[in-house]
């Protein structure tokens, strides 16, 4: 190794020995070591706030073990960087390319990568994709850690730490969090950065495990973690993670296990049932309530979950769509919508695919103007004069239709040595068709108390159907 390159052992982060006494146990049978300057952030308080972010939202009313969070999440992230690095620096590449202080950066940016999460925050940033001005938890990220929150400085905000205990500079740590990089971004940075976000990640490691122990489901566990750890490499400019000959097949089941992940639990029919009743309720309180921007990401900051469901529940008028959607949600309440229609690319009649490329292009006026329609026209089938809010059509986000791809390396090979994950593997590229076609489905839910009858309509696709072509 260069003599100027870091020694993995010389950073207390990064010795795999771990006392007793400075460790944080975590699900499942982790160890996380806490050193004193990681200690510091942890018991900042915008760090333990996140004790009172839940992970996943709304999807404990579905799988009721999925209350942990993003507390939790953050030292697991925190502990796969660990990992991500000890095996990185075997490769003399990538050891002769950094320096402690790159090292340090990206520890924290993995400790500090969700710092800025709040209630419902997907909920959030789904209206954000939609035009509505809501904070983007990455921004709110930065704030925190440069202390622009009064409220969440603590005695001192957590930049003063990173500059202070960790040798650090606090706007590389936020770069390395939001991916925002600049326009000319530097090789190494990329790379760091390729650590906390890319298709095979400290981040997604550490969820898709952490997401399949608390909700009971195994899909999230089914990949090969520690091969695939032990095959880490660098893509051809050194820019970029990617996978050694030795870890395609780990790397395969770890994209399949994503997927299974957001077929069977985040975009399970029920929980986004759960989710778009959050978004719209959201949405219909942006609508009618004035207030400042600020005001309302202090309030985010300021509540949990269902607290968080309460303050907008008495800050909206009683009247209001917002009331009637979250009635279902509040605590000791469980009253969802059900679906009564499901559309996607998969369909082999050709109005059911019509139908959903339709729905799936519209903006937010013309999907209110269709949803207003529909629950006028069933209303009248069923004779009753239904709520503005009984129907909701729930549109997939659209922020991950690209194909999510890693390079594997053939390091010893005459000729090409560097190969996309998807042009080796028919199972990864048929897995990124099926997520689009298959997976992302466009549902019409309805109220409880009206979908039964519904249902039961003779003529609902009929109805269905002629109102979105």
């Amino acid at each position: 190794m260069d003599p100027t390159s870091p020694n993995c052992l010389s950073i207390p982060e990064l010795a795999t020995a771990v006392a007793a006494n400075s460790s944080v146990r975590i699900p499942e049978l982790r160890n996380i070591p806490i050193t004193d300057r990681v200690g510091e952030i942890i018991d900042h308080p915008a760090f333990q706030r996140l004790r009172r972010v839940r992970m996943l939202g709304p999807i404990c009313l579905v799988y009721p073990g999925a209350v942990h969070t993003r507390f939790e999440h953050s030292l697991g992230v925190y502990g796969y960087v660990r990992r991500f690095l000890q095996s990185l620096l075997e490769q003399p590449t990538f050891a002769g390319s950094v320096n402690e202080e790159d090292l340090l950066t990206v520890l924290a940016a993995g400790l500090l990568h969700d710092i800025g999460h709040y209630p419902y925050a997907h909920s959030l940033e789904a209206l954000h994709l939609k035009g509505e001005d809501t904070p983007r938890h990455e921004e709110v990220g930065g704030q925190i850690i440069m202390g622009e929150i009064p409220s969440l400085r603590g005695v001192r905000p957590i930049a003063d730490i990173l500059r202070k205990q960790w040798g650090v500079r606090p706007r590389r740590v936020i770069a390395l969090c939001t991916g925002d990089l600049g326009s000319d971004p530097d090789q190494t940075d990329r790379l760091l950065h390729s650590v906390i976000s890319g298709t095979i990640d400290a981040d997604k490691m550490d969820y898709l495990e952490r997401d399949s122990h608390h909700t009971g489901v195994p899909y999230g566990r089914t990949f090969d973690r520690e091969r695939l750890l032990a095959n880490l490499t660098l893509n051809a400019d050194a820019t970029e993670i990617a996978i050694a000959a030795k870890g395609k097949v780990p790397a395969e089941m770890f994209v399949f296990a994503r997927y299974t992940m957001f077929s069977e639990v985040y975009w399970h029919h029920t929980v986004r049932a759960a989710s778009s009743m959050v978004e719209n309720a959201i949405a219909t309180f942006h609508s009618r309530t004035s207030i400042a921007r600020q005001d309302f990401l202090n309030a985010l900051l300021t509540h949990d979950d269902e607290t968080f469901l309460g303050w907008l529940n008495e800050q909206t008028p009683a009247r209001s769509a917002t009331p009637y959607l979250i009635a279902g949600l509040l605590p000791n309440r469980r009253r969802l919508f059900k679906r009564i229609a499901t559309y996607s690319r998969a369909y082999v009649e050709i109005e059911k695919q019509e139908a959903y490329n339709r729905i799936y292009t519209m903006d937010r006026a013309s999907l209110f103007d269709l949803t207003s329609r529909l629950t006028a026209r069933l209303g009248s089938a069923i004779g009753q004069s239904l709520h503005p809010a009984s129907l909701i059509i729930d549109i997939p986000p659209r922020d991950k239709d690209k194909l999510e791809t890693i390079d594997v390396v053939y390091p010893e090979v005459s000729g090409q040595s560097h190969y996309a994950l998807h042009e080796l593997s028919r199972v990864v590229a048929g897995i990124q068709d099926d997520f689009i076609s298959v997976v992302k489905k466009i549902r019409v839910f309805a109220h409880p108390d009206i979908a039964d009858q519904l249902q039961e309509l003779d003529d609902l696709e009929e109805i269905l159907l002629t109102e979105i072509l």
